[in-house]
């Protein structure tokens, strides 16, 4: 079954209308009711050894439930959509209701609302055959035979879709496509080889032969590597490098995952951005913002209560200037005012931004181009198995993988052993000097991350890596 194929079955937007007056009929007891209807399909191919592996079609959709009573309130959720099945979740969100403590910052839920118009649909996304899309698999294998390299990876396409509605005459609903293309190449089982990814939200966007020839370049290049001494090199990171690096800049894991950029962490003195407002935090020459309507961002413009997300200028010239907030924040603190960051209620976590976007000042470069510009260091095209050290100062540990290249007078001289690194992220951008163009990026569950390559000076390798 194709995705398109899933539209035609009916709208979400009807079925959540439906599904909505039944959560009412069983719903008694409770005040106000708000429900939230969430529905994914997804198209992959994945691919390993120069074989087709597997097809996948999956479908998902998830109903949430919330109920309160003055300022009691209560979330449940289920995966069945049958009648029976709701009515159940309705019962259980009712009987927590009951027995569930009053929440001093529990607030009416939200009316009607206005929201700014954004297309992530992508018809060809959702449309695109199996047989167009086996295509592009075909021709990254056949280039890997050809090489005598081996090739895997997956490639996916993605349709999302999500509906808001409450008994106070909220309405908000999104529909969005995205996927992504990623792809190894290896010629001595896991030691020589070359990665590159492409994500997109319209798979017209794909170059397939571009991302093919990238990674067979780098699997050809990552031959007989030699080993470098740990310490301090200027390097080159590829954009699409460490998505999984940046993640840690807005969230703690120690803290358990928990968000950095919200109003009331930063008030509770559970950031480590706490008191720091006004700062100087990163390079002169950094940037961050939350933009949900930059046209490469994806996702709705509302957040997870409904409100409508505002831009923020987070750090402007490496200074700390803006939180994430919400109408939570803005009733507990009189300097506060809502930005649409909420994540959905009841939230213990505090606000996040999940629109990112990572830009630097002054011309752009292309990751050739900024090895071009590398007196000595190192080329790095992929970094893995991230984990933080010190979240106050934002240290992170991990490895680099899939080609890391010595670089001396602009040009990749040669291979080196995979490094372990421990780096603090806020070290690291204030000592970028130069940038590509942001690039789109997702994590698996986290924001959507605009975000450059770099050159950088002084990143710290603490090891080589055994692996």
């Amino acid at each position: 079954m194709s995705q398109a194929s899933v539209q035609k079955q009916g709208t979400l937007q009807e079925r959540g209308h439906r599904i909505f007056d039944t959560v009412r009929k069983f719903a008694h007891g409770a005040q106000e009711i708000e429900i939230s209807l969430v529905a994914s399909t997804g198209e992959y191919l994945r691919f390993g050894n120069n074989e087709l592996g597997q097809s996948q079609y999956v479908k998902g959709r998830t109903l949430s439930v919330r109920v309160s009573s003055g300022k009691k309130q209560a979330r449940t959720t289920t995966s069945r959509l049958d009648e029976s099945f709701i009515q159940k979740t309705v019962e259980k969100a009712v009987a927590e209701l009951k027995t569930a403590p009053e929440d001093p910052d529990y607030l009416p839920m939200l009316g009607h609302q206005k929201y700014r118009s954004v297309n992530r649909y992508h018809n060809r996304t959702v449309e695109e055959s199996a047989e167009t899309k086996a295509g592009y698999v075909a021709h990254a294998i056949e280039l890997a035979r050809n090489n005598k390299l081996l090739a895997s990876g997956v490639l996916g396409t993605n349709m999302d879709e999500g509906l808001m509605l409450n008994t106070a005459g909220l309405e908000s609903y999104y529909r969005g496509t995205g996927g992504n293309f990623s792809l190894t190449m290896d010629a001595d089982n896991g030691n020589q080889t070359g990665f590159a990814l492409s994500t997109f939200a319209d798979i017209s966007e794909l170059d397939p032969k571009k991302l093919s020839e990238t990674a067979l370049e780098r699997a050809k290049l990552n031959k007989s590597q030699t080993e470098v001494s740990p310490g301090k090199y200027d390097v080159v990171v590829d954009p699409y490098a460490w998505s999984e690096m940046l993640f840690f800049f807005i969230v703690s894991a120690s803290a358990g995952f928990t968000p950095d950029f919200g109003t009331r962490q930063y008030k509770e003195g559970r950031s480590y951005l706490s008191g720091r407002l006004g700062e100087k935090i990163l390079g002169d020459n950094v940037s961050l913002e939350d933009d949900v309507m930059h046209p490469l961002q994806t996702g709705p413009t509302f957040d997870g209560e409904g409100y409508p997300k505002s831009k923020l200028t987070l750090v402007e010239n490496g200074v700390l200037r803006a939180l994430a907030s919400s109408r939570i924040s803005a009733n507990r603190y009189p300097d506060a005012h809502p930005t649409g960051h909420e994540l959905p209620l009841p939230n213990p976590l505090g606000e996040t931004p999940v629109n990112l976007v990572f830009h630097g000042k002054g011309p752009t470069r292309t990751t050739e181009e900024l090895v071009g510009e590398l007196d000595k260091g190192l080329l790095l095209t992929r970094l893995w198995y991230i984990r933080e050290v010190d979240s106050r100062t934002k240290t992170l540990t991990g490895m680099t993988r899939d080609g890391t290249f010595l670089v001396e007078n602009g040009e990749v001289k040669r291979p080196v052993r995979n490094l372990r690194f421990n780096q603090s992220l806020l070290e690291l951008f204030s000592n970028v000097e130069k940038f590509t163009e942001p690039v789109r990026n997702t994590t698996s569950g986290g924001p959507s991350m605009l975000q450059p390559g770099i050159l950088a000076k002084d990143f710290n390798f603490s090891s080589v890596s055994p692996f």
